[in-house]
């Protein structure tokens, strides 16, 4: 009930109405296409009788849920405030087309005897009666607009080129609720607008309450990537949404479209919806499996790195180092030594391939990863998972400021986003951007990608060293 909640609150009453809509022309489209088909086609033009309405009923329910998943996935339901009617009219023959052809071949595997005319009649019925459903609730959305119902109030902080493209782009949206209230700014302020600029954004919580403001989008290129994140991080406790329409998260989105107001890149403090339970159990089974299977294969290799490294340098192999884990928790990372024994613990990492620190076995380890074989052990004891932020020592750590603190939200990774786009080039400490993008979107699939990116950077011994 909790999570129906959160749900709601989230994605608004209208997401439930377009469901509730959806799941009710679906049903009655069914039933006409059966009485149609069974009825008139039967008395009228000879055609076999079908089964009973019960038997098809049955299955009902199963259609159901995948056509709310399916349009789900076609971004009918995530994107209802932002496409216009013809592309949504679009979508939903994409969508219900699709699903057609589930039906279709789930029927064949299960060697389920159906009526052709009535999978067709049903796919017409559908398609007429769920966008006329749409219609109608655009309609009343629009009604509901004009009496500033469910308004989507917006904040834009930069007053220069970006913050006027951001508004004359979301002003072009104002039929699906959206609303400039005005500007803010620290350096300068907006020429010729016609909104109201509140001043620099030292007093942003008493603007965001004042106003009710349910968006701020960031559109300062020149504003530092600490400040937007410790400007996100004061908010965290509203309910205001932030959407980045800068530079900032370019290389991670391979740029920004205006065109469509939700293409720009989204950093949301909030919790995120990923970090449910079937996300974190399939994690888990993922890191296990992979983990062990890598040890496995990799277990001759261990074998040959520790009797290199034993004698060309006469110490330990292993490597063991505190960090900074999931929750603040100090643990024991395992790596294979690549510098002298005597270099400082306490000091950061290399960040040129000619370091002193890095013995002559070790650079050939740290060029090509092989020094972070032995983390496998890590993420199979818990502490660690394939694909996450970075583990940080403890004396960087120490110097976190509050907003910085959030990547220690998750279990730290072997590989990440930092390390697939510019890894050592990149100082982990002073690009923290990139653990917010991951905490905030993180999904099975985001980390398959990650770890498939991660074999190529590897092979290709991209910016490590």
């Amino acid at each position: 009930m909790k999570s129906l909640i959160r749900f709601i609150d989230q994605k608004g009453l209208s997401v439930v109405a377009l469901i509730l809509s959806d799941a009710f022309w679906y049903f009655l489209s069914f039933t006409i296409a059966y009485y149609l088909r069974g009825i008139l086609l039967v008395d009228k033009l000879k055609f076999s009788p079908l089964q009973h309405f019960s038997v098809y009923f049955k299955i009902v329910p199963i259609i159901l849920i995948l056509i709310i998943i399916v349009f789900y996935f076609y971004g009918l339901y995530e994107k209802q405030n932002r496409i216009t009617a013809v592309n949504e009219i679009i979508l939903i023959i994409k969508a219900t087309t699709f699903c057609l052809l589930l039906i279709m071949a789930g029927s064949f595997l299960q060697k389920y005897d159906y009526s052709r005319i009535l999978i067709i009649l049903f796919w017409i019925f559908s398609v007429i009666f769920m966008n006329c459903g749409r219609f109608f609730i655009r309609k009343f959305q629009r009604y509901l607009y004009k009496k500033n119902v469910g308004i989507k109030r917006i904040l834009i902080i930069g007053a220069g080129k970006w913050g006027r493209k951001v508004a004359e782009n979301i002003s072009e949206y104002h039929d699906f609720g959206y609303k400039i209230i005005g500007f803010m700014d620290d350096k300068m302020q907006p020429k010729n607008s016609e909104y109201e600029f509140f001043g620099n954004t030292t007093n942003i919580l008493k603007i965001l309450k004042q106003h009710k403001i349910n968006y701020v989008y960031i559109a300062d290129p020149a504003m530092s990537h600490e400040n937007i994140l410790n400007l996100i991080y004061q908010c965290e406790n509203t309910k205001v949404r932030f959407k980045v329409a800068s530079d900032l998260f370019e290389i991670v989105t391979g740029g920004i479209n205006l065109n469509e107001i939700e293409g720009m890149p989204t950093l949301n403090l909030d919790e995120n919806q990923n970090t449910q339970i079937i996300y974190k159990f399939f994690k888990k089974i993922m890191d296990l499996s992979l983990s062990i299977i890598a040890l496995l294969l990799t277990s001759p290799l261990f074998i040959i790195i520790i009797f290199i490294i034993r004698v060309t340098t006469k110490e330990p192999a292993i490597f063991i180092q505190k960090r900074v884990g999931q929750n603040n928790e100090v643990f024991k990372m395992y790596k294979f030594r690549t510098m002298y024994k005597d270099a400082d613990e306490n000091t950061y990492a290399p960040k040129k391939p000619n370091d002193q620190r890095i013995t002559k076995v070790g650079r050939f380890l740290r060029k090509t990863s092989l020094d972070e074989l032995p983390q496998l052990i890590n993420v199979i004891r818990g502490e660690m998972s394939l694909v996450g932020p970075r583990p940080e020592m403890p004396f960087i750590v120490a110097k976190y400021k509050d907003w910085q603190k959030k990547r220690l939200e998750v279990k730290p990774g072997i590989t990440g986003l930092w390390q697939i786009l510019g890894r050592k080039d990149l100082p982990l400490h002073e690009n923290l951007e990139y653990d917010f993008y991951y905490i905030k979107n993180q999904s099975i699939l985001l980390d398959i990608v990650i770890l498939l990116k991660t074999i190529s950077t590897v092979i290709f011994q991209k910016g490590a060293y």
